[in-house]
């Protein structure tokens, strides 16, 4: 609706490939900082950017897990970074979801965008755990994943910009 609004003389059930079409300019500068901590807000379901002087850098809502005992809790830290990232299923880590009780097999997804973390993954300590992308934006805010924490695509690439491995991630 917003592109129809700034496109008034688009005609869009009619669109052909080369047609002008104006966007939002999305690229953002660099981080100026790096991450010393990252804090995840589980009841707020926001996750929290500080530097090494505990001011808050950046703020990025996302979504948590939908059980419970699902979600990491504790000091965590980030293990490894992903840029562009495969998915990688292992029914054995989620023995329960329904994936895992129909197929049984390890599947990987290469990157590309419906891979399911998006274009970016941090690894967190906890095996199987990571702060990732996603394909589905319009999700972001929700208790909707298996146990990971999901950011919108670029605000992932974003925090993989501020943060290296070793990071301290804490998750209340």
């Amino acid at each position: 609706q917003y592109l129809m609004k700034v496109n008034p003389r688009v005609a869009w059930n009619e669109l052909i490939a080369g047609t002008a079409v104006k966007v939002p300019h999305t690229a953002l500068p660099p981080p100026p900082v790096t991450a010393e901590l990252v804090h995840i807000q589980l009841a707020q379901r926001t996750l929290d950017v500080y530097d090494g002087a505990t001011n808050l850098v950046a703020r990025f809502p996302c979504s948590i897990a939908t059980r419970v005992d699902r979600r990491p809790v504790g000091r965590l830290e980030i293990t490894a970074l992903a840029e562009p990232a495969n998915y990688t299923f292992d029914p054995a880590k989620f023995p329960t979801s329904p994936e895992a009780r129909a197929g049984g097999r390890k599947l990987i997804i290469p990157p590309g965008p419906n891979n399911p973390v998006g274009s970016t993954w941090l690894s967190l300590s906890r095996p199987g755990y990571g702060i990732h992308g996603t394909p589905d934006p319009e999700k972001i805010g929700r208790t909707t994943s298996l146990g990971c924490f999901r950011l919108s695509n670029w605000n992932a690439r974003r925090l993989a910009k501020m943060v290296k491995v070793g990071t301290l991630v804490l998750v209340e």
